[in-house]
Formats: structure tokens, sequence, C-alpha cells
């Protein structure tokens, strides 16, 4: 019995396996790689605003004892109308009084030092704080751009193509590394406030707090420059 040979146009004796959707095939590679950056993103924006809520916390602390030295304190008042009242009743003093009560009555004005330690530590909690705020608003726009609601494999592919060229539109990835930069600046903002602050406790305790900041300083300096 011979055998008929084979023809293009006859039906298969074993059909071929299924190649499942190209579109998924496509698709794959692509979402990988978003994942893996988004991730990248997320690990470092979630550590700097765990940083930046414990830095807020120490920086208020800070904030809310050196404000009330641009005030003048109700004790100084009362001490001044108490001066004046006790010098218009001592009428049998030969002598005048040694103060002159109108300078302790005279308009508050805050030392500059006082005024410059105040900008420092408002600057830098304000940094702080919009790292904060501009982290979490990162975090949302990430959640949404990986959120492909009932969509087949080829509107996920046209969906993300779209969404990256929007991320990079709006600058997304320079935002992303601002945020460790602006969290840098609020620190070493406070550092300078504190070594002005420490020249109230006297010179030896500033220079201690002096050479521990400038260490912290020249070790942020080199992590930054050297790898560059």
């Amino acid at each position: 019995m011979k055998t008929k040979a084979a023809n293009l146009e006859d039906p298969y004796k074993y059909s071929p396996k299924q190649e499942g959707d190209p579109w998924e095939v496509l698709l794959k590679p692509e979402i990988e790689a978003d994942q893996v950056r988004c991730d990248s993103w997320k690990e470092e924006v979630q550590n700097l605003l765990i940083f930046a809520g414990l830095f807020s916390s120490v920086v208020t602390s800070f904030v809310i004892n050196s404000y009330q030295t641009l005030q003048q304190g109700p004790n100084d008042v009362i001490i001044g109308l108490l001066f004046h009242i006790a010098s218009g009743l001592d009428t049998s003093s030969p002598f005048p009084p040694s103060v002159d009560p109108t300078q302790i009555l005279s308009p508050f004005s805050p030392t500059v030092s006082s005024v410059r330690i105040n900008a420092l530590w408002f600057i830098s909690l304000i940094l702080s704080l919009t790292t904060v705020l501009i982290g979490t608003i990162a975090l949302q726009w990430l959640r949404e751009h990986q959120y492909y609601p009932g969509c087949s494999a080829k509107e996920k592919l046209t969906i993300l193509h779209m969404r990256t060229e929007a991320l990079e539109a709006w600058h997304v990835p320079q935002i992303f590394s601002a945020l460790p930069l602006m969290l840098q600046a609020a620190l070493i903002l406070f550092l300078a406030g504190l070594i002005d602050f420490a020249t109230f406790l006297g010179t030896k305790l500033m220079i201690v707090i002096s050479v521990f900041v400038g260490i912290t300083l020249f070790f942020l300096a080199t992590t930054t420059v050297c790898p560059a």
C-alpha cells in the first residue's frame, strides 16, 4: 500500500501547540522592567518618609523652645512694671534710680543670633515636611501608574507606554532624585542652627558640637561627591 504524499492543504494529524496571545509576550518584559523601577522608587521614598517623620519631630521640639526667644517674655514685662512702680514710690531716696525704667519698658527686639537660629530651623522643618508631602503624593502616582482595571494585554501595553512618556514629561524621575537632596539640605540647615545655638551654651560645648557636626558633614560630602 502506497503512502500518499503530504500536502500543505491537508489537515493536521497532530495540531500544533497554541502560542498564546502575542501581546502578552510583548507586555511581559515591559511590565517587569516597569515593576523593578517602581519598586526601587517605592522603597527609597518609604525610607525617606520614615526618616523625614522622625527628623521633623526632632526639629519641632527645638523650634518650640527657640521661637520663644523671638518674643518678649511676660516675666520681663512684669519686672519692668514693678520696677517702675517701686521707683515712683521711693520718693524718700535722695538718689535717682540707677536704671532708667523706660529702658526696661522699651520695645522688645530679638537678637540677631536668635533670628538666625529660628530662620535656619524653620526652613529645615519646612523642607522636611515638604519632602513628606511630595513623597506621599509620589507614592499615589506610582499606585495609579501600575493600575490597569479590566484591560487586555494590548491595552495594557498601550497605556504603559503612554504613562511612561507622561512620567518623563512631568519629570517624575527627577522629582524622586530631588527628595533625598531636600532632606539632606534640611539636615544641614538644622546642624548649622545647632552650632549657632551652641554659642549660648559655652565655648567648650560649642567646639565639641562643631567637631561632630563637621565630621557628619564631611562624611555626607565625601559620600556624595566621590561616587560621582
